[in-house]
């Protein structure tokens, strides 16, 4: 038994805990089998992505079965999407008993106070003087860690096939570059040499950079939710995201933006130049997306939903013992 499972078996047993709540791999690998030993009665499985679905052959397999161990460890599991939910049961990781979407989804709704579309016009001033754009460019934005299993290879190569033609656009690329490597190389080549390219560090300021964004990209290969899309909408910005379990929650297809097949270059290029080309219908749907932003995911309510959810969860822990003590 690895060393982690054991000491946190042995601290769960100790304090009897009446809710253990788990998240990401590495974490929810040795939680739900550290708390289905110590025989903790809610063991709360937050689902927030799905790993294995970017792997393939042997690996795939591997992870496909700690996934469905993790799942088999848990009396309850709460995916942040409708997607992620219905998915997980196609897939046999559970059972649809077993699963449950607080509200609309999310793993932590969003925060309109800090996502604030009152402060946009002045934001997207002062932000887009930092990069260097003024009110003509045309910016396409994506926040994230810049690798492959994000899609942007894909946005990449597709801002690459049309950008000559459209010289005052520009992709603003704003995340880290640990797994830069996984981009390919002539890719990397362009987005170092062109001029229409710009990168910003990981930031505090994620908002008042979504406020200089025409468009917001998200060609993710898996996604527990894609809160990212959420926060654009937000700000007013219309969207293009892949049409994955999570994305697909946090879009309304023609409405707020465009979905469009993974890893499929060509057609993200052209849900790009579509809303780029139409100032009117990217207004249009950025209206919508920070009306649909803020009525089905606003954070104070959505941790409402959240508190109600673990005190359902307690009571019926409580009316099971209870029930079970009158029948000793």
């Amino acid at each position: 038994m690895p060393k982690a499972i054991l000491k946190l078996y042995l601290i769960l047993k100790r304090e009897r805990f009446d809710i253990v709540q788990y998240s990401t791999t590495n974490a929810v690998f040795y939680a739900a089998t550290a708390s289905w030993l110590a025989c903790i009665p809610v063991r709360l499985y937050a689902q927030w992505g799905i790993r294995y679905v970017v792997f393939s052959g042997l690996v795939k397999i591997i992870f496909k079965q700690i996934e469905r161990w993790c799942c088999r460890c848990s009396t309850v599991i709460e995916p942040d999407s409708m997607g992620n939910l219905e998915f997980s049961i196609r897939e046999g990781l559970y059972p649809r008993d077993k699963g449950r979407v607080i509200w609309n989804g999310s793993a932590c709704g969003i925060n309109i106070e800090r996502f604030d579309i009152s402060q946009k016009d002045i934001w997207r001033t002062e932000y887009r003087e930092k990069i260097g754009c003024d009110v003509h460019h045309l910016v396409v934005g994506f926040v994230g860690s810049i690798r492959a299993d994000k899609g942007c290879n894909e946005l990449i190569a597709a801002c690459r096939s049309f950008f000559s033609n459209m010289p005052m656009a520009r992709l603003l690329l704003i995340g880290d570059k640990v797994f830069y490597s996984t981009i390919d190389k002539d890719l990397r080549d362009w987005v170092e040499s062109s001029d229409q390219v710009i990168h910003v560090p990981p930031n505090d300021q994620i908002p008042q950079y979504m406020a200089c964004m025409d468009v917001f990209a998200l060609p993710s290969y898996r996604e527990g939710f894609g809160m990212v899309i959420i926060e654009a909408e937000a700000m007013g910005v219309s969207v293009v995201a892949s049409n994955v379990p999570g994305p697909a929650d946090a879009i309304r297809h023609e409405v707020t933006g465009l979905m469009v097949p993974v890893r499929d270059a060509v057609a993200l290029a052209e849900a790009l130049q579509v809303l780029l080309r139409d100032p009117a219908k990217r207004t249009a749907y950025g209206v919508a997306a920070a009306a649909f932003a803020r009525d089905s995911f606003e954070q104070k309510k959505f941790l409402q939903y959240v508190l109600a959810d673990k005190e359902q969860l307690i009571a019926e822990e409580e009316f099971q013992i209870n029930h079970a003590g009158k029948h000793v």
